[in-house]
Order: structure tokens, then C-alpha cells, then sequence
């Protein structure tokens, strides 16, 4: 095997069960960073705060946290 710096679906060899599941947890790092970094965002914006609750009234009365919703779904 050649040993690659990261993973891709262009380069990930998907018949080799060792190697699918290095390139799944890279994809799943990358996810978390990703997601810290939004959260991070959005905190820095003031937009919600440390524990992610919204801290602004901008949105509408039934997306606010704690409205009782019905999507129809």
C-alpha cells in the first residue's frame, strides 16, 4: 500500500476493509473540526452561546427553543 498524507475517494482503496475504515475516521476527524469550528463561529457572532442555545429573539416564535412544533410530516 502507498502511504498517502490523506485519504480521498480518488485514492482510498475501498476493497481493503483496514483502509476504508482509516479513510472513515479521517472523514469523521475532519467532520468534528469542521463542526467545532462553526460552533466557534457562531458563538464569536454572537449568534448562541457557550452551550450552543440560541441567544437572540431573531427567529420566529415556533423555532425558538422550547415551541411546541408540528411539521406536518
Amino acid at each position: 500500500m502507498i502511504q498517502k498524507t490523506e485519504l480521498s475517494w480518488a485514492t482510498v482503496n475501498t476493497d481493503d476493509p483496514a483502509e476504508l475504515a482509516e479513510f472513515r475516521a479521517q472523514q469523521e476527524r475532519l467532520a468534528n473540526e469542521r463542526a467545532k469550528a462553526a460552533f466557534e463561529r457562531l458563538k464569536s457572532l454572537g449568534i448562541i452561546d457557550e452551550h450552543g442555545e440560541s441567544v437572540g429573539e431573531e427567529l420566529p416564535a415556533d423555532m425558538r427553543s422550547g415551541a411546541k412544533r408540528d411539521f406536518g410530516g
